[in-house]
C-alpha cells in the first residue's frame, strides 16, 4: 500500500502546487509562473542527484521510469493551474489582458521542457516491461479522455444556454487542451503504479 500513497501523494502535491500558483495570480495579481518553473527545475536537480546516491545500492528507477516521474510532475502541476485558471471563465486568458494566468502557462511550460533536460532517465532504453506498462498507460489515458469528452459534449448539446454562456470558443479550446493534459496525467499515473507493483513484486520474490 505504501507504493500507491507515494503516488498518490506525488500526484496530489503536484496539482496543489498548480493550484496554488493560480490561486494566488487570480486573488493577488501576482505572477508566480517562475516560482512554478523554480520549484520544478529545483525538484527535477533535487530528484538527480538522489537516484545517482541510490544508484551506488541499485535502488535507483530506471531510466524510462524516471521521465514518467518527471511527465507526471509536468502534467500535474499543469493541470493544477489551467483547472483553477478555467473555473474562472469570467477571467481572459489571453496574454496582456491583465492577468499573469496566460504568461505563467508559458514560463511554467518552458520550464518542463528545460527540466526535461535535467531529469534526463539516462542511455537505458525501453525493454518489454517498460513497454508493457506504457501500454497500460495508453488504456487508461484513451478511457480517461474518451469520458471526458462524452461529458463534454452532452454539456455543450444539452445544457440550459445560461450555463453554457461563459463557454466562449477561445475558453473551450483551452477546456480541450486541460481535458488532453488530465489523460495524460492519468496515463503517467498508471504507468508508475504499473512500476510500484512491479518493484514490490520483484522485492517479494528476492525475499
Amino acid at each position: 500500500m505504501a507504493w500507491l500513497l507515494k503516488v498518490i501523494g506525488f500526484s496530489a502535491t503536484a496539482l496543489a502546487l498548480g493550484w496554488a500558483l493560480a490561486w494566488t495570480s487570480i486573488n493577488f495579481s501576482f505572477s508566480t509562473g517562475w516560482v512554478g518553473a523554480a520549484v520544478l527545475l529545483g525538484w527535477a536537480i533535487a530528484a538527480r542527484l538522489r537516484w545517482e546516491r541510490l544508484k551506488e545500492y541499485g535502488a535507483d528507477p530506471s531510466g524510462p521510469e524516471r521521465v514518467v516521474w518527471h511527465r507526471l510532475a509536468s502534467s500535474a502541476m499543469g493541470a493544477g493551474h489551467m483547472l483553477t485558471s478555467l473555473a474562472h471563465p469570467r477571467i481572459d486568458l489571453h496574454v496582456g489582458s491583465g492577468n499573469s494566468l496566460a504568461t505563467d502557462s508559458w514560463t511554467i511550460l518552458a520550464a518542463i521542457v528545460v527540466s526535461a533536460f535535467v531529469f534526463h532517465g539516462g542511455d537505458q532504453e525501453p525493454d518489454e516491461r517498460d513497454r508493457g506498462f506504457a501500454a497500460t498507460g495508453l488504456r487508461v489515458s484513451y478511457t480517461a479522455l474518451i469520458v471526458q469528452l462524452l461529458v463534454l459534449l452532452f454539456f455543450l448539446g444539452f445544457a440550459p444556454p445560461d450555463l453554457r454562456a461563459p463557454f466562449s470558443h477561445f475558453f473551450i479550446a483551452n477546456l480541450l487542451i486541460a481535458l488532453i493534459v488530465i489523460s495524460a496525467l492519468a496515463q503517467y499515473f498508471a504507468q508508475l503504479i504499473a512500476y510500484a507493483r512491479d518493484a514490490q513484486a520483484t522485492a517479494g520474490v528476492d525475499q
